[in-house]
This record gives structure tokens, C-alpha cells and sequence, in this order.
């Protein structure tokens, strides 16, 4: 993957799990990575920590008025932009009856409106850049839901729905593809309140036997980016252990 050398990438939710995993990957190949997340210090901590080519751009992706300065810093940093990772997400655990208005409406503006308002703000970058692709990070939920997830589940389904409706509107310009993890062993599930022993515990739902890592799924991310992947767009691809085969 050496055209991703001083490629310019945009990472949301950088600042740890599947997003870290990421930008530490493009740094590796030589890319320059811009990791947006909500708390600065943290975020400006990772950049840090990866060296090279990655520097912090804090906003909450949700905000029309966050999106358009982390746009505004892309656009003068780099002028252009190769890649778009949209990664952050919230899960919040509740059955659709005990499940508020805010927290479907939170749920929703995380994890839909966050990427619609990144790629319309970054859309004419993305155009310049060579070879652009973006990756929304949806989740085998949006395919097969579980009980106590309802605003989880609806959302993955609604970044799916986006994906390929962009991936039409963008073509051939811009390629834009949704992958859907099974179960990987970041913090989102020590925010939900699990226990390690409880996260692992969900090894048994995959035919390989165990949970994903985070690097798994930026492997696979880094090919969508890649010219490797130069002729997919609109999928909506599985990377879960053989979860959805089940």
C-alpha cells in the first residue's frame, strides 16, 4: 500500500479503539492523519504518541459548527484530503420501550448525522485528493440486531443506508464503503459497564472463536483506502469472525 505514503487522512474517534488502531497504521505507511474526537487532551496526547505525520483537530462530530473548523484546519494543513475514516460511535444499551428521546436522538446524531456532516463538509477535499475513499465504521448490528440495542441497531442500519446512497451520489469521484465489526475488544464496551470477563464471554458468538482486535478491522480499513480497493464501492462488507454466516 505504498500510495498511501504522505497521503492526507481524516480519522474520527481517533483518540482510541478501532480509530487508534487506524491512524497508528497510517502513520506506519507514511501517511499524515488528522485524529478528531470531542476531548482534546487525550486526543492531542495520541497524536503525540504517534509522531510522525498525525496531529489532533478536537470537536464533537455531531456539531455542524465542530465539523466546519476540523474542515477548516484539513483544508489549510493540506489543502486536499485522500481519506475519510468515520469511526467515532456511541452505543448505548436499552430496549426500545425503556430507551428516551435524547438518547435516540443522541445515538442518531453520533453515529449518522456525525459522518453525513463530515462528508459534506470534507466532500469538496476529498474530490482533489488522489485516489479518495471513505470508510464508515457501521457494525453487524445494522444486518442482525439484538435485543436491548434498538437505537444501536437502527443507527449502524441508517450509516449503512448513507453509505450507499453516497457511495451513488460520489461516483466515480469519490469511493465510499461501510464495513460491519463483530464484537472487537475496545473501550466502548467499558463505557457500556462490562467487564473484560463479560466482552470475552462473546468469543463463543464467533465461529473463529474469539473477539476482533482492533488492528483486525484497521487492516481492512487500510485496504478500502488503498488502491487495492479501487474498484468496490457501496459495499457494506463484513469483517466479524463469521458472525453474520450464523
Amino acid at each position: 500500500m505504498a500510495e498511501l505514503k504522505n497521503g492526507s487522512f481524516v480519522v474520527t474517534g481517533g483518540g482510541r479503539g478501532i480509530g487508534l488502531a487506524t491512524a497508528r497504521a497510517l502513520v506506519a505507511a507514511g501517511a499524515g492523519v488528522c485524529l478528531v474526537g470531542r476531548r482534546a487532551e487525550p486526543l492531542e496526547a495520541a497524536a503525540a504518541a504517534l509522531g510522525g505525520g498525525a496531529w489532533a483537530a478536537a470537536g464533537d462530530v455531531s456539531s455542524p459548527a465542530d465539523v466546519d473548523r476540523v474542515a477548516a484546519a484539513v483544508r489549510a494543513r493540506w489543502g486536499r484530503l485522500d481519506g475519510l475514516v468515520n469511526c467515532a460511535g456511541i452505543a448505548p444499551m436499552a430496549s426500545l420501550d425503556s430507551t428516551d428521546p435524547d438518547t435516540w436522538d443522541r445515538a442518531f446524531a453520533v453515529n449518522v448525522r456525525g459522518p453525513y456532516l463530515l462528508c459534506r463538509a470534507l466532500g469538496g477535499a476529498l474530490r482533489e485528493g488522489r485516489s479518495p475513499s471513505v470508510v464508515n465504521v457501521s457494525s453487524t448490528l445494522a444486518e442482525k440486531p439484538i435485543p436491548g440495542m434498538a437505537a444501536y441497531n437502527a443507527s449502524k442500519a441508517a450509516l449503512n443506508q448513507l453509505t450507499r446512497s453516497l457511495a451513488l451520489e460520489w461516483a466515480p469521484a469519490v469511493r465510499v464503503n461501510a464495513i460491519m465489526p463483530g464484537v472487537v475488544d475496545t473501550p466502548i464496551h467499558a463505557d457500556r459497564g462490562l467487564t473484560e470477563d463479560q466482552v470475552h464471554s462473546m468469543d463463543r458468538f464467533h465461529p473463529l472463536q474469539r473477539i476482533g482486535t482492533p488492528s483486525d478491522v484497521a487492516s481492512l480499513i487500510l485496504f478500502l483506502l488503498s488502491d487495492a480497493s479501487s474498484w468496490i464501492t457501496g459495499a457494506a462488507i463484513p469483517i466479524d469472525g463469521g458472525m453474520l454466516a450464523t
